[in-house]
């Protein structure tokens, strides 16, 4: 892995190197011979050298293939990010908004008991006032009569003195004692 690192960045740094990397691949691996089975039969390190330059070509070419692919999600990462910021952002204020419509609905609720309230003392009060008419009403008729009984009474009482006076008198000369017993004394 160490190599292939070290490839990367010698083919960034340096055009020649990778130009010469070029002829070579294109001259020597399409080449049947360019076999790590084959050349192994001539020296066994060379058949690793081999390995090493298949090894590259194919590196090269997937690294040709996914580097476009790399920017490519870069700007989509990048993008992404952007976007979930945006998203973060609108999440935020739809908490916002949520919670104030729940502040809202809460006060709605606390206002319509107190009008359910309100609409049932209102209720009550009525059914109280047509009560207290009824009342009314059938007390006007006793109204004379009470004001009939009032004078009759407040006569009674100027004349209750008199009244008394000679209750006392038939009292005393009808009572228990006889004429001679009275006249004894």
């Amino acid at each position: 892995m160490l190599i292939l690192n070290d490839y990367i960045k010698v083919s960034a740094a340096t055009k020649n190197k990778i130009v010469y990397f070029a002829f070579f691949t294109s001259r020597y691996i399409p080449n049947p011979d360019f076999d790590p089975a084959i050349i192994k039969n001539a020296s066994t390190a060379c058949e690793g050298l081999c390995r090493w330059v298949k090894a590259m070509d194919i590196y090269d070419r997937v690294a040709k293939v996914v580097a476009p692919k790399k920017i490519k999600l870069g700007e989509a990462q990048a993008e992404l990010a952007l976007q979930m910021d945006k998203l973060n952002e609108k999440r935020a204020q739809l908490k916002e908004v949520t919670d104030k419509l729940q502040a809202l609905n809460d006060e709605f609720e606390v206002m319509t008991k107190k009008k359910k309230e309100l609409e049932d003392n209102i209720e009550l009060c009525s059914k109280k006032l047509d009560r207290a008419e009824k009342l009314i009403g059938g007390l006007g008729g006793e109204k004379d009569r009470w004001t009939e009984a009032a004078k009759t009474l407040g006569e009674k009482y100027n004349n209750i003195t008199g009244d008394v006076l000679l209750s006392s008198g038939v009292v005393a000369y009808l009572g228990a004692f006889t004429v001679a017993f009275r006249n004894v004394s």
